[in-house]
Order: structure tokens, then sequence, then C-alpha cells
């Protein structure tokens, strides 16, 4: 079975809505020492990788956290970690061996997931840090990779959307300082992706995650 087929059956109408792959050799090729499938999961053939993009995950967190799911430092970490789990299942029921991998703070060890989601196809790297999806722009995030045991298809080519473009974005910079120029007023003004920008509460969470927690709990 394709294991990307099984992640994306697992996962549907959870919000984490992009699915990609790559070969193990073209993740090897990248890998740095330490980070190779010899030293993480010998047998794996591919590398299979989930993202979310636009308002739909964070509709989801907010449908089905409780009050006490908010005292939780990272509470939508912790509703990923909750989902991510449903796709171990099914890549064990469908005899797929897998080893998983997510972008926390306290995952170990800890991947390159930018990375990641060039090789999968899904983003191409822009001039403030982050990967710019052709439809959502830099409105999507990575949220979790496992190492497979079977084939996956081969990486999608995608049309990089920054190729050609102005660069807004930067509003006259001449010097990106590269991730930490990745402000919301600077993702918004990124040409691509604009009917997938994150709601104001969502941006303010991955901003200014304590005070959107505090008016959360007190919600």
């Amino acid at each position: 079975m394709d294991p990307v087929a099984v992640v994306a059956g697992a996962l549907e109408g959870t919000g984490l809505n992009l699915f990609g792959s790559s070969t193990i050799a073209d993740y090897d090729r990248r890998a740095p020492v330490g980070f190779r499938s010899t030293d993480l999961m010998p047998r794996a053939l591919g590398v299979v990788v989930v993202a979310s993009a636009g308002r739909e995950l964070w509709a989801r967190v907010r449908d089905s956290l409780g009050q006490e799911d908010w005292c939780d430092d990272h509470p939508l970490d912790f509703h990923v970690a909750r989902l991510l789990d449903r796709a171990d299942v099914a890549l064990a029921h469908a005899g797929i061996g897998s080893r998983r991998f997510e972008p926390t703070v306290y995952a170990s060890p800890s991947l390159d997931f930018r990375a990641l989601g060039e090789l999968a196809g899904l983003g191409s790297m822009g001039p403030f840090g982050l990967l710019i999806h052709e439809v959502h722009g830099p409105w999507w995030a990575m949220r979790g990779a496992w190492l497979v045991d079977a084939p996956v298809p081969l990486a999608r080519v995608p049309c990089p959307p920054c190729a050609g473009c102005a660069a807004p974005c930067l509003g006259g910079a001449k010097r990106p300082e590269g991730i930490l120029l990745a402000t919301p007023s600077v993702r918004g003004r990124c040409p691509v992706g604009g009917e997938s920008r994150y709601t104001d509460e969502q941006i303010a969470y991955h901003y200014d995650r304590e005070a959107t927690l505090e008016r959360l709990r007190g919600a």
C-alpha cells in the first residue's frame, strides 16, 4: 500500500491537509551525519510528511479542546500529536513499519522540517526564511513525518512561487534576516496564498502564545 495514501486517509477531515513524500535516497543525500536512515531506521525506504495549511486545523483545535486542555503549555502540539497517533495506527494496520518525528520544541531527535518540506515538494525557500507553498504561500506549517519501510511516490515537483517575484514581502529591506524577519506583516505582504491566511487568533497564538493562552483559559 502507498504509505502517503494510508496517512492521508487516517487524517482526513482533521485539518492536517497537505501530504508529501521523499525517497530514502533523496533524504539521505541531504540529511547530516547522525540523522540519515542508517542512524534512525536502517530498513526505511522513504519518508512521508504531513502539514497543515490555512485555517482548518485551528478551527478543529478550537472545536475539540476542552477548557482544561488549554492549560497545557503547547495545546496545539498536544492536539496534533493525538491526530498523528491515528496515522501510526493506520500504518501499522497496513503492515507498514514506521518511525514518527515531530517539529516540536521537545522532540528528540529534532529533524530539519524545512528541509523535509522542500524534499517532499511542498514548498520552496522564500526570502524571509519560510517555505512558500505555491497555493497557500507562507500560511502553512509542517506537522509530522515518518520514516517508513515501504516504497513511497516520488516527490512532487513544485512551481517555486518566488521565482521572478519582486519580493513585496520584504518591504524594501536590503538584507533580510532569515526566519527572524517572518513577522505577520511580512507574511501578509506575500502575494501568494492570501485566501489561506491564518485567523487573527491563530496568528496571535503563534507569535504571542502565552498571552493568547491566557485569554483562551479565561474564555
